[in-house]
């Protein structure tokens, strides 16, 4: 994807800010998680509900981490003029496609592809996959 300097500071700033909401949720989150710790109750709904907020506020620091990783790297190929190319297949990523995911990786027919191969992949219940590929974000 060409661009000129002016649209590259653009996407670093875009970049930029979306860095910042994500560490200032992981800190609110961090919080949050602190607070649940300090609750001590014999109550079984409340242990049940509180074992709940715990796991959704672990799923949502793996994703947030994912991210913040997804726009670590965005940062690197945009340096090495390489932002905006899809990195399976090469091909520029549309320019919509990264105004919405500005830290996208794969063109909209690669991450099609991807999507629907998790959909066809068999959940094996009780194993773990050593070789599970990291969800695409964008």
């Amino acid at each position: 994807m060409n661009m000129d300097e002016k649209q590259a500071k653009k996407i670093r700033q875009r970049l930029a800010d979306e860095h910042q909401k994500l560490i200032d949720i992981i800190h609110r989150n961090r919080l949050a998680e602190e607070e649940i710790n300090q609750v001590h109750t014999e109550d079984v709904s409340d242990l049940a509900t509180i074992s709940h907020n715990k796991e959704l506020l672990l799923n949502f620091r793996e994703g947030d981490f994912q991210r913040l990783k997804s726009i670590e790297e965005a940062r690197q190929r945009l340096d090495s003029g390489r932002y905006g190319e899809c990195v399976r297949c090469g091909e520029d990523i549309a320019e919509k496609r990264l105004k919405a995911v500005p830290w996208a990786t794969l063109c909209v027919k690669c991450q099609e592809r991807n999507e629907s191969a998790k959909k066809s992949r068999p959940v094996l219940v009780g194993f773990d996959s050593q070789e599970e590929e990291p969800d695409e974000e964008g």
